[in-house]
């Protein structure tokens, strides 16, 4: 009995030390993140995109200002300006360009009238899935991009995010071949590339920036339009169409997009702070945005929407059609560039 109590006391000793040593171990990293944060320098930057608050692209954007809010212990406040309220993505570029942004979310599409070797996102039926896409704008395809965009325009490239396959909606006909696309009035992104993909399709292509795209749905100046699950859900444009095609002619990708002239009088901590959160962010918004997709195809069926899932041979016909664009834009984008897309893995 005696022996049993006389090992309790070292037994506890033991025990505090650790706690001892376990507590004190995470003071001084508590101490060192505060100390890190505290050593950021205050910032008050703009981030502007042009999504609703309620698709993850904007969710994505807001979680990076208050990761990076969080990590600078307060230091570096960006806002979020959602929606085009400071600008169309257009004009969130030109932006970027004059340091009035400092932080944007652009579709590559938009960006290429910058930079006209990105129009390659948009080549019709170029990706083969996600992690297609993924493999080029991630790897060495994405990134001789972005250097070239960089060098060109003082426009960094941070991160990617996506809004995923485009899809065909309509008011009136529901789009299953490429024949029934023929005189439907449709809106596309203002871009050449986009205008000659549904020329191709014998539509009557009409640009038109993304803000103008429900108004123009519902007065009747367009009759359909071109965008991803996400996008047609987020803005309400299953409100005002009846039909969807799962076409999926092209891939969406979102540059995140900084100002390098504000870059380069960053401190290399800040630089990597924003670099290590727009990937973090980058990940997250993807895998949110492929998670939710299917609940909203649920939502709009149950709303009424017609969905058209295209078969092998409906999906070879659209691609078909469109390879004219290929044979105009090989040249344009450069062959060396495209084959190393297609082949990326």
């Amino acid at each position: 009995m005696t022996s049993r109590l006389s090992l309790q006391p070292t037994f506890t000793r033991r025990a505090l030390r650790g706690l001892r040593s376990a507590a004190a171990a995470l003071i001084v990293g508590a101490v060192a993140a505060g100390s890190a944060a505290a050593a950021m320098p205050e910032m008050s930057l703009k981030f502007g995109h042009p999504y609703n608050e309620n698709h993850p692209l904007a969710k994505g954007a807001q979680k990076f200002a208050d990761i990076v809010a969080e990590k600078s212990g307060g230091n570096i406040k960006i806002q979020v300006f959602p929606n085009s309220t400071i600008g169309s993505s257009r004009e969130l570029v030109e932006s970027i360009q004059i340091g009035v942004v400092q932080f944007a979310l652009v579709p590559t599409t938009n960006v290429a009238s910058f930079y006209p070797p990105l129009d390659i996102f948009y080549l019709p039926f170029l990706f083969r899935d996600s992690a297609h896409a993924y493999a080029v704008s991630d790897g060495e395809v994405g990134q001789k991009l972005y250097d070239g965009l960089l060098a060109k325009t003082g426009i960094r490239t941070i991160a990617m995010y996506e809004s995923g396959f485009r899809t065909i909606t309509t008011a009136k006909t529901k789009v299953a071949m490429p024949d029934d696309m023929k005189g439907i009035k449709f809106r596309v992104v203002n871009n050449p590339l986009n205008v000659a993909t549904f020329k191709a399709l014998d539509a009557n292509p009409t640009p038109m920036a993304l803000s103008e795209v429900f108004t123009g749905l519902q007065q009747g100046t367009v009759d359909g339009q071109d965008n991803p699950v996400g996008n047609v859900k987020a803005f309400g444009f299953d409100k005002v169409q009846k039909f969807i095609t799962l076409s999926h002619h092209q891939w969406a990708g979102i540059m995140f997009l900084a100002d390098d002239k504000m870059w380069k009088d960053l401190p290399e901590e800040v630089k990597t702070l924003f670099k290590e959160v727009a990937i973090e962010t980058q990940n997250w918004e993807r895998a949110e945005l492929n998670a939710v997709e299917g609940q909203y195809l649920k939502e709009m069926e149950a709303g009424g929407m017609t969905v058209t899932r295209l078969s092998p041979e409906q999906a070879a016909a659209f691609q078909k059609a469109m390879e004219p664009v290929w044979t105009e834009y090989r040249g344009k984008i450069g062959a060396e560039l495209i084959d190393a897309a297609v082949s990326a893995k």
